[in-house]
């Protein structure tokens, strides 16, 4: 399974650092079934933001324990920003014609900065963690 979400058996490479990290405000409210693809409306817009987002790094798969993988990057930050009502957070596979969404994180409520810094650290246990064990 692990090589199939790497670039082995599919065109998406969960492991590129390629991907983007976007912002949205509260008004986005995304449906992950119907929509797939990055789209720029009601993207957050500010100072220390650009349109399309920031770059992921430090992707990595690796296997915490026996049948699980688990999918994690680096920290994001924009620093010395002014946003507003940042709600929700897609990473999308930039580098693919389709702009396809990879993961959506709903923050729950909306985070503001003033010439500061919007930290996302994303948790110990990973972005995404799988139990493959039956």
């Amino acid at each position: 399974m692990e090589d199939i979400l790497d670039t082995t058996q599919l065109a998406l490479n969960w492991d590129a650092e390629t991907h983007k990290w976007a912002l949205y405000t509260s008004s986005r409210a995304p449906d992950y079934n119907a929509n797939t693809a990055y789209s720029s409306t009601n993207e957050i817009s500010g100072t220390g933001y650009t349109a399309g987002g920031q770059v992921v790094t430090g992707t990595a798969f690796s296997r915490p324990g026996a049948g699980v993988s688990k999918y994690s990057t680096d920290a994001v930050q924009w620093a010395s920003s002014t946003l507003s009502g940042v709600r929700y957070v897609d990473m999308y596979a930039d580098a693919l014609a389709g702009d396809n969404l990879m993961i959506g994180i709903d923050l729950g409520t909306g985070y503001n900065t003033n010439d500061g810094t919007l930290l996302i650290t994303p948790h110990s246990n990973g972005l995404m963690t799988i139990d493959w064990t039956p």
